[in-house]
């Protein structure tokens, strides 16, 4: 962040707030007015009581208040940033891209493999494949927001809907919809798994930490499935949330 960008935070010592507590709202404040957005440096605690004429333990609590609330990220050696909140509210049926663009950041991928292969005989269920008639895409790519590395995708979808990776833009939707084949409706699940060697590496975790796997098959006209999807998404990101009605008789 150039220092035209720095944000300018307003501090009260006069109001019975604390410092620290006044400083992690003026943050907050400044992401939810989208001057503020997913990958953008937070200023160093220096950089802040230098700014702000307060003491290096305020500006340490509210940072770290702010850790806590899983609102800022801190990676060791390059500093301290906005993090990336994907929040999908269920049954909205949403892109990767979409709920990036709501967040305020932009999505980007890391193309990690592409196999045009035969179908295992649980995809040729899912995706209604006839036997030894259909080829599918196996799509991994590593997906991030603003650069920040949410989750890890693996996608299934028949090859014909596929043909070459340079076909594909950043939105597997929006290309399966210039196909002909919009996803109109998807089944989804979730559950918690541990990580493997492979999804330590890519996410930057420790193996066997806990992480959300949410499993997806979406669908196109006359309910034809088009895309089985899994997807590895780091717990701090991510916040789905789904409205429920009682059944009053």
């Amino acid at each position: 962040m150039s220092s035209a960008q720095i944000p300018v935070f307003h501090l009260d010592d006069t109001s019975a707030m604390p410092l620290y507590m006044q400083l992690v709202n003026a943050i907050k404040a400044e992401i939810a007015a989208g001057k503020m957005r997913p990958g953008d440096a937070v200023p160093s605690e220096r950089a802040l009581v230098d700014m702000l004429k307060i003491a290096r333990g305020t500006a340490r609590k509210a940072l770290q208040k702010l850790l806590e609330e899983r609102v800022i990220i801190r990676n060791q050696g390059s500093g301290t940033f906005i993090a990336p909140h994907v929040r999908q509210s269920l049954p909205l049926l949403e892109s990767f891209s979409e709920m990036a663009d709501a967040c305020g950041g932009k999505a980007q991928s890391e193309l990690v493999g592409y196999l045009r292969r035969a179908p295992t005989l649980e995809e040729q269920r899912i995706l209604q494949l006839q036997e030894g008639k259909n080829e599918v895409v196996e799509l991994t790519r590593l997906r991030k927001i603003n650069g920040i590395a949410v989750s890890l995708q693996k996608a299934i979808l028949p090859a014909c809907l596929l043909s070459k990776i340079n076909e594909l833009d950043e939105s597997l939707y929006q290309h399966l919809e210039s196909k002909g084949a919009p996803v109109l409706r998807a089944s989804q699940r979730f559950h918690a798994v541990g990580a493997d060697n492979g999804l330590a590496h890519y996410l930057n975790i420790r193996e066997h930490e806990p992480i959300l796997l949410v499993t997806r098959t979406g669908y196109t006209h006359n309910d034809k499935p088009v895309e089985h999807t899994r997807t590895w998404c780091l717990n701090d990101y991510y916040d789905f949330t789904i409205e429920l009605h009682r059944n009053v008789l």
